[in-house]
């Protein structure tokens, strides 16, 4: 009887033999020169991304830096605009100075006799010198025309000027070159009375801008608006040499190319052959300031991995082709090897590992229609296992969504049961009042003084629109519910009378103890496309709550047109909204405060009314002196 082992093993050696071992070799030397040819590629582009990735980390530290020098002098131009004072001056330079390690120096400097016990000039002036701060009243000299003062003033913006010299003979100033960022300071009236000076040396810059290296070669360079050299490895350029200066556009054309696109703003790469080195040179923007960043690698720093690798992969590829005969005459030896396979894919599928499936084959012998078997019934078993976990998911899922109807439905119940208690008690409180009070005038009305009958009266006038607000809610609450559909938007509305008969409304309705303010920054003649109704009803919302809340300081409407949106905001001096209740404050029959006066509805229907007119209604959480909702209308609600 013949062998089975024997058999298969004879059966295998006649598919894998002869051509195996060629084949194996043939594949192993031709995947290894296809790797070695697209090595180079792959390192180019890798070594590209990495120097563009250097180039992008660059740009945010310096626009980091800027950043900072902006904000500290933007921190202060306020207090500087308030406090015009020579002393104050003084502190604020320093200040600035003191609370910023990337700031060279500082100055706030006025408009010709601002002061005219001190003369024509004033100018307070902080410097960084080492570890010590100095900061003096500069000496006088005509810095009306300096390009820091002048730029400004005359751009009615903050601006950033190009490093220059700060030297002045017989004054207090920086060593270094600075770049300065110049904000203009106006009185109340809009007047120009002066500017804010932060300076920061080019030292400074440099040292941010070639903090990191990519290539022992490499080097970086930043470019003004007109060309100059403002960082470059060769100091005798900065600032007097510009990119183009001692350049033959027929010799060098890369070079002037990249000025130019660098000049222009613009992002890219740029090869530059110059004294018969190719450069790669990567350039991007500082658009805050103007000025443009280039990254310069030479073609060796580039490549420099790719001729390490030459000498690497050699000797590798002799050495594995040594192995791989090796590894395929012991294959070619163990030809029962896949049934070894077979055998470890059984114990796991023992071990609960069904879905881990062998591929089929194409061999027809014995060892091949076994492992297809083998794949078939794996197959099954995995498919019914996946239905059942399907099945059992599926029953869980269904558990959950049940178990969370029945808490939403108890929840429901708990919030309709809370709800119907506290309108009856909101309800019946002031028809109680209303109706104790017909009681006294019916049968005292003669013996109340007339003062007091006043009262009275006003008292149960109050207490019947506090039931009538509440009835007209309650009716509002339900012809909206569930509607978010957008309403027809027929109305042309005059925005500041409509916010005249707000005021009106609201100076009407008690307590009267605080006046309604309009801030109108919009044209008398400013209409709108919306629905009057709903507009009104959602601002008298907002104007109720701000009153019922706000015992003393100031209630305002302020309205602002921004672009294409109209924008009204309804702001108080009252208690303020909890951060813990920013995100529930719009939830209907959610009340704050669950013994004040209301249903929870005014600011749920408020939100609705805007959603119902194609805008949105947010509660300003940054605002810290009351409450501030803001109330914006998008662009199709205006007429074209």
């Amino acid at each position: 009887m013949t062998n089975p082992v024997s058999y298969i093993s004879q059966s295998l050696t006649k598919r894998i033999g002869g051509g195996t071992l060629l084949g194996v070799l043939v594949i192993f030397v031709v995947a290894i020169v296809l790797l070695f040819i697209q090595s180079r590629a792959m390192i180019r582009q890798e070594a590209f991304g990495r120097a563009e990735r250097i180039l992008e980390n660059t740009n945010r530290r310096v626009e980091a830096c800027l950043d900072e020098v902006e904000v500290a002098t933007q921190n202060f131009r306020w207090l500087v605009q308030a406090n015009m004072q020579p002393d104050s001056l003084l502190e604020y330079s320093r200040r600035i100075v003191e609370l910023n390690p990337n700031v060279n120096s500082c100055s706030i400097t006025t408009e010709p006799y601002f002061f005219p016990q001190l003369g024509r000039y004033f100018s307070a002036y902080t410097v960084r010198k080492g570890d010590s701060i100095v900061t003096v009243r500069e000496g006088e000299y005509e810095y009306y025309e300096k390009v820091w003062y002048k730029t400004p003033r005359e751009a009615g913006k903050p601006v950033w000027v190009e490093p220059f010299d700060d030297y002045n003979e017989g004054t207090l100033s920086s060593e270094d070159m600075i770049a300065s960022y110049c904000v203009p300071i106006y009185n109340t009236e809009g007047r120009f009375i002066g500017v804010i000076s932060t300076d920061i040396s080019l030292p400074t810059l440099s040292k941010i801008i070639t903090a990191e290296k990519p290539y022992p070669e490499s080097y970086t360079m930043m470019l003004g608006r007109k060309g100059h050299y403002f960082v470059h490895p060769e100091e005798d350029r900065l600032v007097k040499t510009t990119i183009f200066d001692e350049v033959d556009p027929t010799l060098q054309p890369g070079l002037i190319a990249l000025g130019h696109e660098m000049l222009e703003g613009k992002r890219g790469i740029l090869d530059v052959k110059a004294a018969g080195i190719i450069y790669h040179c990567f350039y991007g923007p500082i658009p805050k300031a103007g000025w443009s960043i280039a990254l310069v690698c030479t073609e060796n720093d580039i490549l420099g991995r790719y001729f390490r690798l030459t000498y690497i992969i050699v000797p590798l590829l002799l050495i594995g082709l040594l192995l791989m005969l090796v590894y395929c005459r012991r294959t070619v030896n163990r030809l029962i090897a896949p049934l070894k396979q077979l055998t470890q894919q059984a114990m796991r599928i023992a071990n609960g590992h069904y879905d881990e499936h062998m591929a089929p084959t194409e061999q027809a012998d014995v060892v091949g229609h076994l492992q297809n078997n083998f794949v078939a019934m794996q197959q099954t078993l995995d498919g019914h296992i996946s239905q059942l976990q399907t099945i059992n998911a599926e029953s869980e899922r269904r558990n959950r969504e049940l178990a969370e109807a029945t808490r939403q439905a108890d929840e429901s119940m708990r919030q309709k049961t809370a709800f119907l208690q506290d309108m009856s008690h909101q309800i019946r409180t002031p028809l109680n009042i209303i109706m104790g009070f017909a009681q006294v005038l019916r049968d005292d009305f003669g013996s109340i003084p007339g003062g007091e009958v006043e009262n009275i009266t006003d008292t149960m006038q109050q207490n019947a629109t506090s039931v009538n607000r509440m009835v007209n809610m309650l009716l509002a609450a339900a012809a909206v519910a569930d509607n978010h559909e957008k309403v027809e938007c027929r109305d042309v509305v005059n925005v500041p009378e409509l916010a005249r008969q707000l005021e009106t409304v609201f100076n009407n309705r008690p307590p009267r103890r605080i006046p309604l303010t309009i801030d109108s920054q919009v044209p008398d003649g400013l209409t709108i496309l919306t629905n009057r109704d709903y507009l009104t009803k959602a601002l008298n919302e907002l104007l109720y709550n701000a009153k019922k809340f706000t015992t003393e300081g100031t209630i305002t409407l302020r309205l602002r047109q921004d672009g294409n949106i109209m924008r009204f905001i309804v702001e108080d001096t009252g208690p303020g909204i909890a951060p813990e209740d920013h995100d529930r404050v719009f939830t209907r029959f959610q009340k704050l405060d669950d013994f004040g006066e209301g249903l929870g509805l005014g600011l749920s229907i408020s939100l609705q009314f805007a959603q119902m007119l194609g805008g949105t209604l947010t509660l300003d959480k940054d605002y810290t002196g009351g409450s501030r909702f803001v109330l914006e209308l998008p662009h199709e609600d205006f007429p074209t």
